[in-house]
């Protein structure tokens, strides 16, 4: 193996990213760390959303710093071309890993993938790099070489360690709707009735709501008329100037996206959904409450052949009853409470009140102390300088 790589050798690199998760915490440390080693490689970015994406990530995408920003038809026709002149590599962050390996295939360069998921890998990647020796020891027990499994770290990590410092309010509780707009809709005026519940108990709290910059403006008003959770138990909110006033009379501060990792680190508690925030809020100390709301199982997207097979005409109720029995077989929905085999933050699933969720946040506070002294268990370290060096010296 070769102690350095020649920058001025690697022609070009093919990302690839899927879900807002992946596209805020795991490509931005990467990406900055490729451009310093390779400044003259020519940088693609393939965005392939799926059942899981906001739809509005090429907005996100457009800021960072590359040569060329890409969708699926776009890596079909990359993979129906001719091979590549030059020498470059492909690294998948956050997607299919068959994508990966057939763009290897067709430009002739290595593809790699970083996953936190044992069940991501394929045969033809040159290796799969991960966050931790778990993540290892479980996709050795798939089957998978541990020659072809690299250990390089967390890059959530990364992400929290150098996020823009922007400064953030004092506030206790953070509500976070997703940036889904599926989800949006429904959880914000669900949030926020929570909210109002939460105040009556303790006057005192301090509430904000971080806005992801994926939502468009449009779901934003629908998600504020409270129109679709009024059955729920939800309710409506409206501007007043930089905050929301709900329609008990709440204030609730709303916070820009790059304030929220200033935000979690002086917040008390966060109300979240499942995904790559659990992670973020875990690392930040911070205790949450994580929702899987069932009031509408139909709306989740599902992994795999299953989430379209359900999409068909007349599926409805069997995507219904089959997402109500396959809720109870997933021991842990938050990524933290994975990791550690525990229900480190509380998990509220099901079909529930935002009355319940006031309840389950009040005693989270009081554990508070509790919940961040399991959470320094995660011990998860950087992994962007590792994971580059490791794909540039292999190319």
């Amino acid at each position: 193996m070769r102690a350095e790589i020649e920058p001025k050798m690697l022609d070009e690199i093919l990302l690839l990213t899927n879900g807002p998760g992946e596209l805020s915490t795991w490509v931005p440390p990467v990406l900055t760390r490729l451009r310093q080693r390779v400044p003259g490689a020519r940088i693609e970015l393939f965005l392939i959303r799926d059942q899981f994406a906001a739809g509005t990530e090429q907005t996100k995408a457009e800021a960072l710093q590359l040569d060329a920003l890409s969708g699926r038809s776009a890596l079909l026709r990359r993979v129906l071309g001719r091979r590549a002149p030059g020498r470059g590599l492909v690294l998948l962050l956050g997607g299919a890993p068959r994508d990966a390996v057939l763009l290897g295939r067709a430009t002739g360069y290595p593809a790699f993938s970083y996953t936190f998921d044992a069940r991501a890998h394929h045969p033809g990647l040159r290796a799969v790099l991960v966050d931790s020796e778990r993540t290892k020891a479980a996709m050795q027990a798939r089957g998978v070489s541990p020659a072809r499994i690299e250990v390089v770290g967390n890059l959530v990590v990364d992400a929290l360690h150098e996020a823009p410092a922007v400064p953030a309010p004092a506030t206790d509780v953070l509500l976070l709707a997703g940036s889904r707009p599926f989800a949006a809709r429904y959880l914000l005026g669900f949030l926020l009735a929570a909210a109002e519940q939460m105040a009556k108990a303790r006057p005192g709290l301090r509430f904000a709501w971080v806005k992801s910059r994926l939502l468009p403006e449009a779901v934003v008003a629908e998600a504020l008329s409270g129109e679709l959770v009024r059955e729920l138990g939800g309710v409506g909110a409206r501007w007043v100037g930089d905050r929301l006033q709900t329609s008990g009379g709440l204030e609730v501060l709303v916070l820009d996206e790059p304030q929220r990792y200033a935000a979690m680190r002086r917040a008390q508690l966060a109300i979240t959904i499942p995904g790559t925030n659990t992670l973020e809020l875990a690392l930040a100390g911070l205790p949450s409450l994580v929702l899987l709301p069932l009031h509408k199982p139909e709306m989740l997207p599902l992994e795999g052949l299953w989430h379209w097979l359900l999409m068909l005409p007349g599926a409805k109720a069997l995507k219904q009853n089959f997402i109500r029995r396959l809720e109870p077989r997933i021991p842990h929905l938050a990524l933290p409470n994975q990791w550690l085999g525990e229900r480190v933050f509380p998990e509220l699933r099901g079909v529930f009140s935002p009355a319940e969720v006031a309840s389950a946040g009040l005693e989270l506070l009081e554990r508070a102390q509790e919940v961040r002294a399991r959470l320094k268990r995660l011990e998860a370290r950087p992994g962007a300088d590792k994971l580059v060096e490791y794909v540039l010296a292999r190319c």
